[in-house]
């Protein structure tokens, strides 16, 4: 049998290879040619929403994951990735070993793109919960270090006034879930996996489920039948809710799920990459979930 560390040896080097490969064949003119519009790429579409709320018309962004039924964590560089980054004036990576795809392409380019990490911004390291998105501070983090670095490096239209205005409305998320804080603070709920815990921590809810049976569920493995047992007889003492990631669903966060509906536990379905166009608009709708379901639990008006 190969050792694990082997195994992950090899790996890396085979990803390396084929990354290395992308970068080769987009340089050799694979791609087709493109417009002199400056292009900002952003790894998950959370950051890549907010860019293009920012820059507006300015510039073209593009984000790379896109579609809410597939697991980022699974994704690999493809050859669109590699062209959209060779000719990328700006790269937003979500950082923390969520999109190390994309940080390794961003790095084989060259120095040409400047890069914006957001856990980095946030003091995360890889190995921590990488869902920074489900974090309006970070959200309103990297909209802050985005405008400077675009002030500094040219005037791109309408910034300041953008700017002004995507940080109201994201500071109307933060006092939502600031009220949230100040009501129900410690008030218990349950999850399937960590992609919404920032936000949850940030209002101040206990999430009761084993710790090590999230990360079983994040990191595609089976939690153990201890951990499970744990989660779904904390069930039956009636959280405000139970948070699910639909994109890493099991057999056994279904039973969670269904554990939940069958007795009257508000269910909470969650993805992590955004559905629609709007940032903020995703996020509060996740928060409107949260809202109604404290206010059954009475500690929300």
């Amino acid at each position: 049998m190969i050792p694990e560390r082997v195994r992950r040896a090899v790996l890396l080097v085979m990803s390396a290879l084929t990354l290395a490969t992308l970068v080769l064949f987009v340089r050799g003119g694979i791609t087709s040619a493109t417009s002199s519009q400056p292009v900002l790429v952003a790894g998950v579409s959370q950051w890549g929403a907010l860019a293009r709320q920012l820059l507006g018309p300015d510039m073209k962004v593009v984000s790379l994951l896109v579609d809410p039924n597939a697991d980022p964590h699974e994704h690999e560089a493809t050859i669109s990735d590699a062209a959209n980054v060779s000719r990328a004036a700006y790269v937003v990576v979500n950082g923390a070993g969520y999109d190390t795809w994309l940080e390794q392409l961003t790095s084989l380019q060259g120095p040409q793109a400047r890069v914006i990490n957001v856990a980095d911004l946030m003091g995360v390291a890889t190995g921590q919960n990488p869902h920074l998105f489900y974090d309006p501070k970070a959200a309103i983090k990297m909209v802050t270090t985005l405008s400077s670095i675009l002030e500094r490096h040219g005037h791109y239209g309408d910034l300041a006034r953008r700017t002004r205005v995507l940080l109201a409305q994201l500071g109307t998320v933060q006092r939502r879930v600031d009220v949230i804080r100040a009501s129900c603070s410690n008030v218990p709920v349950a999850a399937t996996e960590d992609v919404a815990s920032y936000l949850l921590a940030d209002a101040g809810l206990r999430i009761m489920t084993p710790e090590r049976f999230r990360l079983a569920i994040g990191n595609g493995v089976d939690p153990s039948v201890q951990d499970l047992a744990t989660a779904l007889a904390q069930l039956h003492r009636h959280p405000a809710f139970l948070i699910d990631n639909v994109q890493t669903a099991t057999p056994l966060t279904n039973e969670l799920v269904a554990t939940a509906e069958s007795l009257h536990v508000p269910v909470i379905r969650v993805t992590e990459t955004m559905i629609g166009t709007n940032y903020v608009s995703w996020i509060d709708g996740v928060i409107g979930q949260m809202e109604s379901a404290l206010r059954l639990k009475g500690c929300w008006r």
